[in-house]
This record gives C-alpha cells, sequence and structure tokens, in this order.
C-alpha cells in the first residue's frame, strides 16, 4: 500500500467514525427506529478512555499542552467517583452524558491522534470533508421539513421552526458539526494570507455560519477573523486609519439596521441582541449575571469540598440531576449557559484553574503557519464561553483535534 493511499483512507476513516458517532448527523431513521443508537458514542468513548488510561497518566508531569489534557482527562474521571459520594450518582449515569458525542469526553482524541501521529495535512482533509457533509446534510435537512431527515430532533415541532425563521431569519436545526464551519474560516484566513485572493471563498462559508442560527458563534468568529486579518497588515497606520473610519461610521450603521425590516440573518442577530439588551437594562439584573452570582455563593452552601472540587456531572436520573432541573424550571438557571459557570459547578475552582492554565499554554505556545487556524479555534472557544459551554461540552471533540494539531505544529525554540 502506498503512503499516499494510506493516507487517503485515515482521512476517510476519521470521516466515517465523525457520521457514525454522530448519528450521521442526527438521521431521522437512526434516531426513530434505534432510540439506543446514541449508546455508540458513549462505547466508544468510554473504551477509548479505558484503553488510553496509561498514556493519560505517563502524559501528566509537566507543563505543556499533554500534560494539562491530562490532568482535565483525569479531572472527568475523578468527577465521576466524586459525584457518587457527594450526591449517590451512579457511575453509569455520569457516564452516559460524559461519553456521549456532546459531551466532555471526545477529548481523549487527542491521544488517539498522538499515538497514531496523525498528520495535521490528514486532519486538514477530514475536516474539509466533514465540512461538506454537514452543508449536504443541513441543504437537505431544510429541504426535508417539517420532518428534517437529518437535523432531527424529537422536541422540535413546525411552530418552533418557523419561530426560529421569523426572530433569526434562517431555520435551526439540531444538525452536528457547526464547529468544523468555524475551523474552516480560521483555517482559510491562516493558510492563505500571503494569497489574499483565496479570502473569496470565506463568503459561501460564512453563509453556512449564518445557517447555524446563533449569534453568538457568529459574532465570535468574526471579530477573531477580522483581528487576525488586522495583525496580519505590516503598515499599522492602516489599522489606525480603519479603527477611525469603523468607529465614526460605526453608529450610523448600528442604527439602520436597528430600523431596518430586512429578513437578512445578521441583521435578525443585531435586532435580537438590541431587544435583550434593552430587556436586560429593564430588569435589575440579567439573568446570566444573576445565575452565576447564585452559582458562586449560595449553589454549593458554603461546602468547601465543593467549591474546590465541584458537584460532578449530573446524570439523567438521582438527586443531583433534579436538583439541576428545578434551577432551570423554577428560576431559569442553566449552568450550562456559560462555559466558566459550568466549570465550576461541575469541577470547582481546579476545574477553572486548568481551563485557565489551558489558555495559558495555547497561548505561549508559537505554532507554523500550517497550525494557527487551530490556535484561533482556541481562542474561538473561550470567546465564546460567557454564552456557551462548549468549551467544556459539545466542544470537546474538535477542542481535542484542535489541541493536537497545535502540539503538533509549535515552534520549540532551541537554546544554542
Amino acid at each position: 500500500m502506498t503512503k499516499k493511499k494510506k493516507l487517503y483512507q485515515i482521512e476517510w476513516k476519521i470521516v466515517i467514525i465523525y457520521c457514525i458517532l454522530n448519528a450521521f448527523f442526527n438521521n431521522y431513521y437512526l434516531q426513530t427506529k434505534i432510540p439506543s443508537y446514541g449508546g455508540i458514542a458513549i462505547l466508544f468513548f468510554t473504551s477509548l478512555l479505558i484503553l488510553y488510561f496509561k498514556r493519560i497518566l505517563k502524559n501528566i508531569k509537566g507543563n505543556n499542552i499533554s500534560s494539562i489534557v491530562s490532568k482535565i482527562l483525569l479531572m472527568f474521571v475523578f468527577s465521576i467517583v466524586w459525584v457518587f459520594i457527594l450526591w449517590g450518582q451512579m457511575p453509569w449515569s455520569s457516564l452516559i452524558v460524559m461519553s456521549s458525542i456532546g459531551g466532555i469526553f471526545p477529548l481523549i482524541i487527542y491521544f488517539v491522534l498522538q499515538k497514531y501521529k496523525i498528520s495535521t495535512k490528514s486532519l486538514v482533509k477530514a475536516i474539509i470533508y466533514i465540512y461538506i457533509i454537514y452543508v449536504i446534510c443541513y441543504i437537505i435537512g431544510l429541504c426535508t421539513l417539517p420532518t428534517p431527515l437529518f437535523g432531527y430532533s424529537p422536541d422540535k415541532t413546525l411552530e418552533e421552526f418557523a419561530d426560529s425563521l421569523v426572530q433569526r431569519g434562517v431555520i435551526r436545526l439540531a444538525v452536528p458539526g457547526a464547529d468544523f464551519v468555524v475551523l474552516i474560516i480560521f483555517f482559510i484566513l491562516t493558510r492563505y494570507k500571503d494569497k489574499k485572493i483565496f479570502y473569496f471563498l470565506l463568503i459561501p462559508v460564512a453563509i453556512t455560519l449564518l445557517m447555524r442560527g446563533t449569534r453568538t458563534p457568529f459574532f465570535a468568529t468574526i471579530i477573531i477573523a477580522f483581528i487576525y486579518y488586522l495583525w496580519q497588515i505590516k503598515h499599522k497606520w492602516i489599522i489606525v486609519f480603519i479603527g477611525i473610519v469603523i468607529y465614526i461610521c460605526s453608529g450610523s450603521i448600528y442604527q439602520m439596521i436597528l430600523d431596518s425590516d430586512s429578513d437578512n440573518a445578521v441583521v435578525k442577530y443585531v435586532q435580537m441582541t438590541s431587544q435583550q439588551v434593552e430587556h436586560s437594562n429593564e430588569k435589575k439584573e440579567d439573568i446570566r449575571i444573576e445565575m452565576v452570582r447564585y452559582m458562586l455563593t449560595e449553589f454549593n452552601e458554603e461546602n468547601p469540598f465543593r467549591i474546590i472540587f465541584g458537584n460532578g456531572v449530573p446524570g439523567y436520573d438521582g438527586h443531583y440531576s433534579k436538583i439541576i432541573e428545578k434551577l432551570g424550571d423554577n428560576r431559569k438557571y442553566f449552568p450550562v449557559d456559560t462555559a466558566f459557570t459550568t466549570i465550576y459547578v461541575y469541577f470547582g475552582i481546579i476545574g477553572l484553574i486548568l481551563y485557565i492554565q489551558l489558555l495559558w499554554i495555547v497561548i505561549k505556545t508559537r505554532v507554523t503557519q500550517e497550525g494557527a487556524f487551530a490556535k484561533l479555534y482556541i481562542f474561538y472557544l473561550y470567546l465564546i464561553s460567557p454564552t456557551n459551554s462548549a468549551l467544556v461540552f459539545s466542544g470537546a471533540l474538535t477542542l481535542g483535534i484542535a489541541l493536537y494539531i497545535i502540539q503538533q505544529n509549535q515552534i520549540k525554540n532551541q537554546v544554542h
């Protein structure tokens, strides 16, 4: 078998495994005809965790990416035991939540890629293939409404789809894989910074990002992309000029968007945000800030062990999960609304320290141009953290891939 053919097979193996694990982008037939299909991902990531546990322990020493990933994974494992001691939650209940495709154990993919020394080139091709499949599945999902063939969610009704279209300008489907759109944007931005003609590719990719129907990921991606673009400009006076123009025009543009009757998704995003800000100003405090204060000061009942080690991840049943559920039903407090609230409630101060340390290590790690897009993706996950928990849940798989690419493409300073 030639090396080229072997690499080709690796790329498609990654794609096929990903498709299988997320029920082929939430395929209607798999979701309805095989209710226990989600157990495949749970079994897969639980098995990987067991198989790679020795490798996790071997990499725990040091102050590098592999070390911090090991510590975070061990923290996850410890939380299974801790939540059982603290709340009596059965280990398998924790594993069901933590090992799903949107759980936290998919971070183990970092060590799988490391063991087999998968090249960045192969991973980039796999990311591109998954992105293309994601777009195709999303379009098919839209064309097959009200019961989408892909992106199926049993809780979604036609009225909710219609409401999403009115509020956001797009229809939100439960199609997994949206983070690959962000990865593609950063890849184009960094890979072709010397051949900016290819930046035209960002237009169709940005449209697919709009199709996702979420504001924070869209604006966070645009902000990071814009800052990166300005950072590459050699003549800094141009940056100053652009800043002045934006400052002068921003007020008028913002008001035009607010007064617009357009159904454009960007317009809808801005108008929704403005309405929420006005609504928050009418109230004494934003619901997220109110929730964060409660979680930081009252939820742990001044129990030092819960403050330090957290409470663990709530499962599908048990006293602990019911408490979390009641907070959502009665007060509209959802720990997963923000990443750092999620980390604190589930993993305590130790969790916050580890995730802050992870960011610091990523910032310090210099990478080649080939791996720069992965570093931007990590910044993106942290930037959306105030309104999103993808850093911990849902984005654990792509987080592991990005961290591996950074580790593989790091530039080591040699002391002569």
